[in-house]
């Protein structure tokens, strides 16, 4: 957790000013809330519902000699029952967050930058999939990919209920780390802003038999076979389909990361990135082709070579993302 915590807090430090509103509803011991108050000069809140959790946050609280609000209450009676708005919200339960985001609105304002962790991994990534139909209301797909169609999943579930109060989002960064994912996006007000997010759901497909891939923004077309093989296509979705990370955000929370600290080495591997949805897991695609083992390096300098953008990626070993056709992926891995 600490490392979520370092990224979490060099991106306060980079874009909230000092004295900002900081809401930690799923405080814990408060490890979370007491790094933005003496780190990031914060002004924060915090809420923990479990009892003896609760006594333990109050001893740190004043052990660091950290001043701030501190409820022995639930996100729900919280957020029903204020009037305050915040300009930083960071949610990171055990579990699934999606129960906690419409309330999590109601405590947001123009301007709220939310920090979303999903611990149900297992639900994003397919492996309990009418779980996720019911918690996401949307279909996730099982496989190499599972990773960022899970995080896109959760981007498009709390896009939906923001919609709903009429925000926009804008995502700043996402990962994938270990058993959980984030994200980082900024809430927008505004009819327009709401109905451009909209405009940013798709859904992903991919062919088992040919290696083709994507994700398409737009509703759920009639046609679910391959558009190269004409197999039956995998869909998942809906799901976000525009950027899950910013390249401006990402060079800006790496200069407040210490040098040589993990979190710097994951955000820096995000922002070599190439950005294009979806990757090509190497071992699955020799697998396919029933080829020896090859280096993802090798096949991005092939990639390359030939004009296309091509990148490792953070979500999957041994996997890059690249702008070339599965056809034209398939010949660099054979070569």
């Amino acid at each position: 957790a600490r490392f979520s915590r370092d990224i979490s807090i060099a991106f306060a430090k980079a874009f909230m000013r000092q004295g900002s509103k900081v809401l930690d509803p799923t405080s814990a011991t408060g490890i979370r809330g007491i790094r933005y108050s003496k780190e990031a000069g914060a002004d924060v809140t915090f809420l923990e519902i479990n009892k003896n959790a609760f006594d333990c946050l109050s001893k740190n609280l004043s052990t660091n000699g950290v001043s701030a609000v501190a409820l022995n209450k639930s996100i729900q009676e919280f957020c029903n029952t204020t009037s305050e708005k915040f300009d930083l919200i960071d949610l990171d339960p055990f579990g699934s967050p999606a129960p906690y985001i419409n309330d999590i609105m109601k405590v947001s304002r123009d301007g709220t930058y939310l920090m979303v962790t999903a611990t149900d991994t297992a639900v994003l990534c397919g492996a309990h999939h009418m779980a996720c139909i019911m918690n996401y209301n949307s279909r996730p797909m099982h496989g190499e990919i599972c990773h960022e169609v899970g995080i896109r999943i959760l981007i498009r579930y709390i896009a939906g209920i923001a919609t709903q109060f009429n925000y926009g989002i804008n995502v700043s960064m996402s990962f994938v780390h270990k058993h959980y994912m984030r994200t980082i996006l900024k809430l927008s007000h505004g009819a327009k802003m709401a109905h451009n997010t909209i405009s940013d759901y798709g859904y992903a497909y991919k062919c088992v038999n040919c290696g083709y891939r994507s994700v398409i923004k737009g509703q759920l077309p009639s046609q679910e076979k391959c558009p190269l093989c004409g197999s039956k296509l995998e869909i998942g979705g809906p799901l976000w389909a525009g950027i899950i990370n910013d390249k401006k955000a990402l060079i800006s929370i790496k200069r407040h990361l210490q040098d040589e600290s993990e979190a710097l080495k994951l955000v820096s591997v995000i922002d070599s990135e190439a950005d294009i949805p979806l990757y090509y897991h190497i071992p699955s695609v020799t697998k396919r082709l029933k080829i020896g083992a090859v280096s993802p390096l090798k096949v991005i300098e092939c990639l390359s070579k030939k004009g296309f953008s091509a990148s490792l990626t953070h979500m999957q070993q041994s996997s890059i993302r690249t702008d070339a056709s599965a056809s034209d992926s398939d010949d660099c891995v054979r070569q």
